[in-house]
């Protein structure tokens, strides 16, 4: 079993903002779980999981870059990002159970990035 990261950006008065999940007085990174003897792809399971959050529409998120980050143990995992417009209706189809935070506040999570390891997926 792996664990696969993953968050969603948009962009507001030229500000980013990264869809996380509150952690206590922190923020981390949306996370599943990938298992390969069930023949999952790490993207195929992060977007399984984050359809249990709630009927999200994925029709408008375009698959942006992958690059890794550290969790909590400095072990490095995969983690995918999207890029999407329409925050609001994001929250609020995932059940608010994640919801978008501007890069501002959002430092000590963003420090976790590997950014050495930055691939852009082009259209």
């Amino acid at each position: 079993m792996s664990l696969i990261a993953a968050t969603a950006i948009a962009v507001k008065e030229n500000l980013p903002y990264f869809l996380v999940e509150k952690d206590g007085d922190a923020y981390r990174f949306f996370t599943a779980k990938m298992h390969r003897h069930n023949h999952d792809t790490s993207l195929g399971a992060v977007l399984r999981e984050l359809k249990k959050l709630g009927p999200v529409n994925f029709n408008e998120w375009r698959l942006g870059e992958l690059t890794s980050v550290k969790d909590n143990d400095d072990v490095l995992m995969s983690l995918y990002s999207f890029d999407v417009s329409d925050m609001h209706s994001i929250e609020k189809e995932l059940n608010n159970h994640l919801e978008f935070v501007p890069a501002n506040q959002l430092h000590d999570l963003l420090e976790t990035l590997q950014t050495t390891a930055f691939v852009r997926f082009e259209e």
